[in-house]
């Protein structure tokens, strides 16, 4: 069974995300948006959001929209504060190929630390907006 590089990315953002010292439940702003590359919509991908300190958020990109922004249960938001953001998007891969996806954007949007994306959560909702080049 062939598991593309995107589900992978979840999964360890939601690995890494369950070392991280839970505390306390944060604050937590609803966030939707658009996600476009090079003036068009993303078609798919993930967006994690990683606060300063705590738990991070993911959610996903569909049809360049910001959907089901998730930290603790589905849907629940990300971080109220100042987050990093790193966004991911892979071709589909067939169940039975053997090829290895390919990312539709430059890999270095999907590392939060290196990306160079940035975003404030506020309480309540938010509509964020990403310009990839």
């Amino acid at each position: 069974m062939n598991v593309t590089r995107n589900v992978v990315g979840v999964v360890l953002m939601f690995s890494l995300t369950a070392l991280v010292g839970c505390g306390d439940k944060p604050s937590l702003g609803s966030v939707e948006g658009t996600v476009t590359f090079q003036g068009k919509a993303l078609p798919e991908g993930t967006i994690t959001f990683v606060p300063e300190k705590g738990r991070s958020a993911v959610g996903q990109i569909k049809d360049g929209k910001i959907v089901d922004v998730t930290c603790f249960e589905a849907n629940d938001g990300a971080p109220v504060g100042n987050v990093k953001v790193g966004i991911r998007s892979y071709t589909k891969q067939a169940e039975d190929s053997t090829a290895r996806s390919k990312s539709l954007i430059p890999e270095g949007y999907g590392d939060p630390e290196k990306s160079n994306l940035k975003a404030e959560i506020k309480s309540g909702n938010n509509e964020l907006k990403f310009d990839l080049q």
